[in-house]
């Protein structure tokens, strides 16, 4: 018999793409949102390979996009977490 739980999908991450990821899960406990810059800067990537993972993990919903200051801001797209003890849902302003 099958049984009825649902899991979540699982991510499957790995090399310059779990860098992205990571580098954003950690750059956000600070609190602030996080660009490509911060990205190239965190990881050591190239900006064409940085804005290559973005593409890939927003069109698998794996992270959001939105805009903060003009500026395309990035966040996992789910979060068993919270990023910052004070900051249930990651990082606001």
């Amino acid at each position: 018999m099958a049984s009825e739980q649902s899991f979540p999908n699982q991510i499957s991450l790995v090399g310059d793409e779990a860098n992205v990821y990571e580098a954003i899960a950690t750059l956000e406990y600070l609190g602030r949102p996080v660009g490509t810059a911060d990205l190239i800067a965190a990881t050591g990537l190239d900006e064409a390979v940085v804005r290559e993972c973005l593409k890939s993990l927003t069109d698998r919903d794996v992270l959001k996009k939105r805009e903060e200051d003009g500026h395309a801001a990035y966040e996992p797209a789910y979060r068993g977490w919270s990023a910052a003890p004070e900051q249930a849902t990651g990082w606001r302003q």
